[in-house]
């Protein structure tokens, strides 16, 4: 019995079914990172190689959960999904692609901080889960720039990186790698409105200008909850 699988589906109950087939691959201490993830992702760096690593599947989908003890001395994680199907062909921008082919999306975070960039997502970097411009949320947009008498971004090279329960979309500039939040409902702890946008639609994130600060700032606030 591995107590971080345990603790997982304890926390995290509605994932994995009593009819799902759970298949464990080995575990390991840590994982080997490129030098080139090393250098462009310091930060997760430092968290990956503090973690605990099982290797697993889960109805022949491969997984790897990254665990760690937090100062309460409790199990705190993400399954991360590793795909190999090239299915979904969209183009994502190199620090992306590196970060997935290394350790994989976050499909869940269990025992996760609040707050944190983790809080109540879908997702989280999966590439199969990701898609261009703004989801569902053009004719909303389109309306409170309307009714705002705001002009329109040109979001059709954005990519939706992370989604969130209420819909709400983190998305990158795939040119300028920029990243912003599209939020119609948001607590704002951390964000502000975007200039010359209207409310609750485009926000800055603080601290995380780029795609890189997002995943960095998101691996500090894991770093600040373990030993």
């Amino acid at each position: 019995m591995n107590l971080d699988f345990e603790t997982f589906k304890n926390d995290i109950a509605w994932f994995i079914k009593t009819t799902d087939n759970v298949e464990f691959l080995g575990s390991n201490l840590n994982i080997n990172l490129s030098d080139k993830f090393q250098v462009t992702f310091p930060i997760l760096t430092t968290l990956i190689q503090k973690s605990r690593v099982l290797n697993l599947k889960i109805n022949n989908q491969h997984y790897r959960l990254f665990s760690w003890t937090n100062k309460d001395k409790i199990s705190i994680g993400w399954l991360n999904k590793i795909e190999t199907d090239q299915t979904n062909e969209i183009e994502l921008i190199e620090e992306h692609e590196l970060l997935l082919k290394e350790i994989g999306g976050i499909q869940e975070s269990y025992n996760q901080p609040e707050p944190s960039l983790t809080n109540n997502q879908n997702f989280l970097f999966i590439k199969s889960e990701c898609t261009k411009g703004i989801g569902d949320w053009d004719d909303y947009y389109e309306m409170m720039c309307e009714e705002e008498n705001k002009p329109k971004i040109d979001y059709k090279d954005f990519i939706c990186f992370v989604q969130e329960a209420n819909g709400d979309v983190t998305l990158y500039d795939k040119n300028t790698k920029r990243v912003m939040l599209f939020a119609h409902d948001h607590s704002f702890d951390n964000v502000e409105f975007l200039d010359n946008q209207p409310e609750y639609t485009f926000h800055k994130i603080n601290g995380a200008e780029t795609f890189v600060d997002y995943v960095e700032s998101l691996a500090t606030e894991w770093t600040n909850e373990i030993l």
